[in-house]
């Protein structure tokens, strides 16, 4: 299943001792995993993706457990207007998150999505992702913290959506749409 069946009344105790940190190279080969058993292909191609991504700058964040990567996500700037886009600001973006099965629903995801939201927030900047119209559980994660559904109306160079119907969202950098407190991260190199 590619995404975890939506359970919203089904909230799981949080698991203590999670730390949430940019990702180093010593950590890709984990989040290779992670990609390949949900994405499908091969661990060695998604390293390499990965890889390349990193030295890109964008910001590959991961959470980890009694040190072991139980969850990645990315953050990176797209500037979609200037490649086509219509109706999409400019921004960082969230995607790309995973969480190993055995971990889902103990709080990861949500505080690898709250501490990308706090790393771009503290650079003074918006926080947006676009989501499927049916993927209640993101669009619920992401409200619970402070987002708001910004448009229906828009094209995204290089996204489609099943169904055709997808939903941008976004937080602002003052935090008055954000929820975000607590978050344990540790600073960007």
């Amino acid at each position: 299943m590619y995404f975890a069946e939506y359970t919203p009344d089904d909230h799981g105790r949080p698991l203590p001792g999670v730390q949430v940190r940019p990702a180093v190279m010593e950590d890709l080969p984990a989040c290779a995993v992670l990609l390949a058993s949900r994405d499908g292909g091969t661990a060695s191609s998604w390293l390499s993706r990965l890889r390349i991504w990193l030295v890109a700058g964008q910001l590959l964040f991961v959470a980890v457990h009694q040190g072991k990567v139980v969850g990645y996500a990315r953050l990176a700037w797209q500037t979609p207007g200037a490649i086509g886009g219509r109706n999409v600001p400019d921004g960082y973006y969230l995607s790309g998150i995973i969480v190993a099965p055995e971990f889902r629903r103990r709080g990861i995801g949500r505080a690898l999505t709250k501490a990308r939201c706090a790393w771009a927030r503290d650079r003074g900047r918006r926080t947006y992702f676009v989501v499927n119209a049916t993927n209640h559980a993101s669009m619920d994660l992401h409200r619970e913290i402070g987002f708001r559904e910004l448009t229906r109306d828009f094209d995204f160079p290089g996204v489609t959506f099943t169904g055709g119907e997808g939903v941008l969202f976004g937080a602002d950098a003052s935090g008055e749409w954000q929820n975000i407190t607590q978050l344990g991260v540790v600073a960007a190199r």
